[in-house]
Order: structure tokens, then C-alpha cells, then sequence
């Protein structure tokens, strides 16, 4: 059964969530940006139009490394019992309880604290404001 958090300890575990959300944006960022890289070596062709070989090696080995400190970082915020919904947006949920359901407690990178719940089947575009008076 996944941890229940009140309002309380998902805002108090917030730092270290965004602080791991941070590193793991930035990891995303440069991942899409070898991604990239590889996908147009690939695609290079001569003035003849045979393909260029190149030795993308490192930029593999590269890619795998960001891949892997990636999957680490997820592992660490779950670990936490937060469930990373977006890397790239910075999106993570801490289910709650609500009117005697489960529901979820959200934050994106970016916002000052978590502020937005939403039913566990509506995700992001169900965000609903959080008014503190019914969480407590």
C-alpha cells in the first residue's frame, strides 16, 4: 500500500523533493540534447548521399551514463513515497487522503509550495487548488 502524507508532510519534505527535481531536470535536459546529437550523426550523409560513419562511442556511453543517474534520482524521490509523474516539467505527487479517498497532493517545479490536489484518475489537468481550511 503506497504512504498516505497529510498537507503537512508534503510540504515539509518539498525542499529535498525539488532539490532532487532540479538535478533531475537538468539531467533531462542535456539526455534530450545527446539524444539529439546522436539522432542527426546518425542521419549524416556525404555530399555522394552515402551516410557518414562516425565513432559515437563516447556520446553513448554518455547517454547510457545520464540514463542511468537519471533512473537513480527517480528511484531516490520514490523511495521518499513521492511518484515523479514529469521529469522534464518537474511534476511529482504525494498521495493523501481526502474525504475519506485517496487522492493526490501535486507540485511542479517552479511553484513555492504544494498548493493543487487532484483524484488519482484526473492528473494534472483535474488540479484543483488547495484550500488549507479543508486539509486540515
Amino acid at each position: 500500500m503506497p504512504r498516505l502524507f497529510t498537507l503537512a508532510q508534503a510540504r515539509r519534505s518539498l525542499p529535498g523533493i525539488a532539490a532532487v527535481v532540479i538535478v533531475l531536470r537538468k539531467r533531462a535536459v542535456r539526455l534530450d540534447e545527446l539524444s539529439a546529437l546522436a539522432s542527426s550523426m546518425r542521419r549524416s550523409t556525404s555530399s555522394d548521399g552515402d551516410p557518414i560513419v562516425t565513432d559515437d562511442s563516447e556520446l553513448q556511453a554518455e547517454i547510457t551514463k545520464l540514463e542511468g543517474q537519471i533512473a537513480m534520482l527517480i528511484e531516490h524521490i520514490q523511495q521518499q513515497g513521492v511518484e515523479v509523474k514529469d521529469i522534464r516539467r518537474g511534476l511529482v505527487d504525494w498521495r493523501a487522503e481526502r474525504e475519506g479517498r485517496e487522492v493526490y497532493l501535486c507540485w511542479q517545479y517552479g511553484e513555492r509550495t504544494v498548493s493543487w490536489w487532484h483524484e488519482l484518475s484526473d492528473g494534472f489537468a483535474g488540479r484543483q487548488p488547495i484550500i488549507v481550511s479543508e486539509w486540515i
